[in-house]
């Protein structure tokens, strides 16, 4: 009886001794409390300055709380490109990275953590973490930032060092990329030329030309010092749109909204003015004399935009991979317009020159 008793008790302390070994060879977020519903955030590096690095040096990323350990195989970028693996160990709040052997001394790399990096509650981050690093004592400055409107759902943007002609950037590896929402920024970029392309929902198993694409209105970006540009891609909605003038009112017309306005600046006809959201689309063209007006609007919130309309497709083309046109040149009202029923909104002496 007493032999039986010590066997069993050996057994019960054998397995709480396993039970414990088990828990402490996983690395684990505590559980419980409040419901989280912030992204992680970095609080350091190690080494905290990131200059004068080595080949295969090896930097420690310090966040404030557990990060998912799936999620850093497709979230851990650098940029440019390099032709070799980014090798990582996870331990929990930290991840250290190993940096590849073929970096280049006169470059600036940057360690970009995108949007698939989340914590142990799969809380996504919201925007690209950035982090610089050089094997020289220095790191670059230039930037070029932007914002992306019209109908879309994840874009990306691609940047290429130097002036790329249309017909290699199918078979050209972008230099850098960024997943983006409505705004995007490059930072710590060398001062040159560098050719810019915004991609929706960007899947480089695809030829670029089966991607949903648009150009910047211009061949290329010139980056000098002192000067940051500010460059506007927009993606046309797949449906078919609904023309103003062309609108079957069968309600009371006070249940509509107009809008008028006149516009100033160096502009070349025909421009197209388009009012539009997710639901609705109304366009007119700029008259001489550079007045518009939009009838029968439903009420609601909307973007203006207007656009120079190369073709007279009262259509923005945002160019494509086949020719040599890039985008149509478009300015956007810098504010949301909130249309009421009954309503005529007017929009006074819009600049274009100032967008």
């Amino acid at each position: 009886m007493h032999l039986m008793f010590l066997n069993r008790f050996n057994k019960i302390l054998l397995a709480l001794c396993l039970l414990v070994l088990f828990s402490c060879a996983s690395v684990k977020a505590p559980q419980g409390g409040p419901l989280d519903s912030e992204p992680p955030k970095l609080k350091s590096t190690s080494p905290i300055i990131l200059t004068n690095l080595n080949q295969g040096q090896q930097i420690t990323l310090f966040f404030n709380e557990f990060i998912k350990e799936e999620s850093l195989k497709n979230a851990i970028e650098l940029f440019p490109n390099v032709n070799q693996k980014i090798d990582f160990e996870y331990y929990g709040k930290e991840v250290i990275i190993t940096l590849p052997s073929n970096l280049d001394k006169d470059k600036t790399y940057v360690i970009s953590l995108n949007s698939n990096l989340s914590d142990e509650q799969n809380v996504k981050l919201n925007e690209n973490i950035v982090i610089p690093i050089s094997l020289s004592n220095s790191i670059n400055q230039a930037a070029i930032k932007g914002k992306i409107f019209g109908s879309y759902s994840k874009p990306s943007i691609l940047l290429w060092k130097g002036i790329i002609d249309k017909s290699e950037l199918m078979s050209k590896r972008p230099d850098y990329i960024i997943s983006s929402s409505d705004k995007f920024s490059f930072d710590y970029l060398a001062y040159d030329a560098y050719t810019v392309l915004a991609v929706d929902l960007y899947n480089p198993k695809l030829s670029l030309e089966k991607n949903k694409i648009s150009f910047f209105s211009e061949s290329f970006i010139d980056l000098k010092k002192d000067n940051t540009p500010d460059l506007n891609f927009f993606f046309n909605a797949e449906e078919v749109e609904v023309e103003s003038d062309s609108l079957n009112v069968t309600e009371d017309i006070e249940q509509f909204a107009n809008i008028i306005g006149n516009i100033n600046g160096n502009y070349i006809l025909p421009v197209v003015i388009e009012l539009g959201n997710k639901d609705n689309t109304f366009k007119t063209e700029l008259s001489f004399d550079g007045k518009f007006k939009i009838d029968n609007v439903i009420s609601g919130t909307y973007q203006l935009l207007a656009y120079q309309d190369r073709n007279n497709n009262k259509i923005l083309d945002t160019g494509n991979l086949q020719d040599d046109d890039n985008s149509e040149k478009f300015y956007v009202y810098p504010d949301s317009l909130i249309l009421r029923t009954n309503w005529e909104l007017e929009i006074e002496d819009w600049n274009l020159e100032n967008e």
